[in-house]
């Protein structure tokens, strides 16, 4: 900075622009003096945009060279508003053209001075003046200080003395540890308990039981390039190895956006046969992100599409038919969408139609898809110590508009990239958490990453966020935004090097998902006949050994209320497999839909056992469901069971069936149970013997579903599986 750095600040933009003096000020033994800054307006943009309408700047003062050691200092305080709420940027960026930063922290602050240290590194190399130190203003009218402002450049290398960045809570002792792994045992973990009887249903006691983990509960995902999972190299088999062994989740990041979606070789040749591969794994939930990234210059739109924002009635209908043709295409492969992306910063196209199409978009994409995920993602909602409240109101506001519209919003995404200069403490994770989540909506965290050359920094943040996401009940998984230090927006984030081994924060990352928070445990069954193992919650394989033979059974635990299952040992071995994803209801109606016109949502207030069964609604006739997806196969054989009640009405005859719909369109019925349900009570429809499904054409797809008369009311579901096997 310049000898003076307070009356280098001369560089005023905004309208009306920002007004600055440098005033006498005391109390402080650090400086006597203060630049006062005055804004006496909001910027006219809502969005990001908005915030750097209004700016003070200043130039550097002196050359620096890239990757040098720097730190800036400053001291703050509001005038007006003498509350907790005043609030600036403070950027250090290239003048002009790229205007790539260096630095970039949200400041939020209260009438008492408070001292701003940020430790990091110039991003370029500039001549004196190149490079500007700038407040962004736009964030409303108010009156604050800075004073002792210094940007010092302290060398190559790692001189002594260089402050290091931390973060409040990276303590071991820290108290926000023991209140998060009692929330972790508490929501994420439940009580797998084995009954194991004999052929005549006598408990078999000293039976040997083994638990062992397939799939957790929570979507651990990473962001994947199709490209690389294509590769017939070693580097391609060591990603798809990674991929497998510590994902349950991937979103392909780019290659299902609007452009790359245009493009039919990309499409044909790389995206669908990476897909192919993933799903064939048989255990990764798929994230399609995006389809409305609403910016007309980051490349995202074609540029046929572009050029038609004068004409806001053909914008809109060329936007529905891309949302129409990507989700109806990949229905079924495509579990679920970022349909809006970064609505705070990408406005051109709702700047053309209005703020209002966002609610018609999810609308438009659930008529191309009845059961994908359909979420809102932005960024800076959790980042950047929280302080970005203006993007968070934003997009709370935002959110609760398409709620009340009615939409189809079925979640929120937290993109999560991480800056190690403001790293938010896990106290203040768990408050923002708190206050998405009283939208109502279930939460993801979409692009984790933390960007540090700092790495048992980035390694610690990356063990404790994972640790304070994992806790929260609302959350159904984090994902990050691609692993492979040669494939990923930004090397210095990535989890793995270029030669494959784990950087520190890869090292963190592999130790929960696959140590910390995995279960595999062996029993022996007590006089009862049983044994119950307090496990991580997910898909599990159960193997009971008894009788001279082995049983096993593959049992889904999604819900903390746990499982129960009852393995007849009678002498034959066999593998039975729970074909229904999501049959206990405790991941609300994820997986589940109803033929149209009905639906299916959550009942918290009458569940079986758990917290949630599913209600089936505005039905009128005996087909439409509810129903969830599944695969069998010709030729084995099948029991069901499930339990059925009637919120209303008369009692009547419920069926559980399966529909296996041929290539060509035409379908056939297979009855697997029935049993009179009524008001009263619960009643448990089960298979009485096992049922063979012989298709008589090649399968497309099959649904299970449960039915009733035509004209009954609504219709409760709760605990029901499909298995194969006897």
């Amino acid at each position: 900075m310049p000898a003076d750095p307070l009356a280098a600040f001369t560089e005023f933009k905004g309208a009306p622009a920002p007004t600055a003096q440098v005033v006498p000020v005391s109390g402080n033994p650090d400086f006597d003096r203060a630049l006062q800054i005055r804004t006496t307006a909001s910027p006219s943009s809502t969005g990001l945009d908005g915030e750097y309408q209004m700016t003070l700047g200043a130039p550097t003062g002196a050359a620096v060279n890239a990757n040098d050691a720097m730190v800036a200092t400053f001291w703050a305080r509001s005038i007006t508003p003498v509350d907790d709420s005043s609030h600036a940027s403070f950027v250090v960026e290239r003048d002009g053209t790229t205007f790539r930063k260096s630095a970039n922290a949200a400041l939020r602050f209260g009438s008492a001075w408070q001292k701003f240290t940020f430790p990091f590194r110039m991003a370029e190399g500039y001549a004196p003046g190149e490079a500007h130190v700038n407040f962004w203003l736009g964030y409303g009218a108010q009156t604050f200080q800075i004073a002792g402002l210094s940007v010092l450049d302290y060398g190559s290398g790692d001189p002594a003395g260089w402050p290091r960045a931390t973060y409040a809570g990276r303590e071991s002792d820290a108290a926000w540890r023991a209140a998060a792994a009692q929330r972790i045992d508490q929501y994420r973990k439940g009580d797998l308990k084995v009954n194991v009887v004999d052929a005549a249903g006598k408990p078999v006691s000293g039976a040997s039981v083994k638990v062992e983990m397939q799939k957790q509960a929570f979507d651990f995902g990473t962001a994947v390039d199709p490209a690389t999972m294509n590769q017939n190299t070693s580097d391609g088999q060591m990603y798809r190895q990674k991929v497998q062994d510590d994902f349950n989740e991937v979103s392909f990041g780019t290659n299902l956006q609007w452009n790359h979606w245009a493009n039919a070789t990309e499409k044909n040749n790389v995206t669908l046969p990476a897909m192919k591969a993933i799903r064939g794994q048989g255990k990764a939930y798929t994230r399609g992100a995006h389809l409305m990234w609403g910016s007309f210059s980051n490349g995202n739109i074609p540029p046929d599409i572009v050029a038609l924002k004068g004409d806001p009635a053909a914008l809109g209908q060329a936007v529905d038919s891309h949302i129409t043709d990507e989700v109806s295409n990949l229905a079924g492969s495509v579990d679920g969408w970022n349909v809006v992306n970064e609505p705070y910063s990408e406005h051109d196209v709702t700047d053309v139609l209005g703020t209002g199409r966002t609610s018609h978009w999810f609308d438009v994409a659930r008529l191309a898809d009845r059961k994908a995920d359909l979420v809102l993602n932005d960024y800076d909602l959790i980042e950047d110590n929280g302080w970005n409240t203006r993007h968070q109101n934003f997009d709370y506001n935002l959110i609760q508009k398409v709620k009340s519209d009615g939409a189809p919003i079925g979640g929120i995404g937290f993109q999560s990239h991480f800056s190690g200069l403001q790293l938010t403490p896990p106290d203040d994770l768990l408050k923002l958490f708190d206050k998405f989540g009283a939208l109502g909506l279930p939460m993801a965290v979409t692009e984790f990453d933390v960007a540090t050359p700092d790495e048992q920094l980035q390694a610690d943040y990356t063990r404790d966020f994972l640790t304070l996401a994992y806790s929260v009940p609302q959350i159904t998984g984090v994902g990050t935004w691609g692993i492979w230090e040669k494939n990923i927006w930004n090397p210095q984030v990535a989890l793995f090097r270029a030669d494959w081994s784990a950087k520190p924060n890869g090292q963190a990352w592999e130790d929960l998902v696959r140590n910390q928070w995995w279960t595999d445990a062996s029993a022996t069954t007590d006089a009862d006949g049983s044994s119950t193992t307090r496990g991580f919650l997910g898909d599990y394989t159960v193997t009971v050994t008894a009788n001279g033979a082995t049983e096993k059974v593959h049992v889904s635990m999604p819900g903390n209320t746990g499982k129960t299952v009852t393995v007849v040992a009678d002498g034959t071995s066999s593998d039975d497999t729970d074909l229904l994803g999501n049959g206990g209801a405790e991941q609300g109606p994820n997986g589940w839909y109803g033929f149209a016109p009905s639906t299916v949502k959550a009942d918290t207030a009458n569940p079986h056992t758990g917290d949630t069964a599913i209600r089936s609604v505005g039905r009128t006739a005996e087909w439409q469901g509810p129903a969830e997806g599944v695969q069998v196969a010709s030729g084995q054989t099948y029991t069901s069971d499930a339990y059925v009640k009637l919120p209303s009405g008369a009692s009547t005859v419920a069926k559980l069936q399966l529909k296996l719909t041929y290539t060509d369109g035409t379908s056939l019925t297979v009855p697997l149970a029935q049993g009179t349900v009524s008001t009263t009570g619960w009643t448990h429809v089960q298979s009485p013997t096992p049922v063979r499904v012989t298709a008589a054409k090649a399968v497309d797809h099959a649904e299970w579903w449960v039915s009733t008369s035509s004209g009954t009311a609504d219709l409760l579901v709760d605990d029901a599986s499909l298995r194969n096997g006897a």
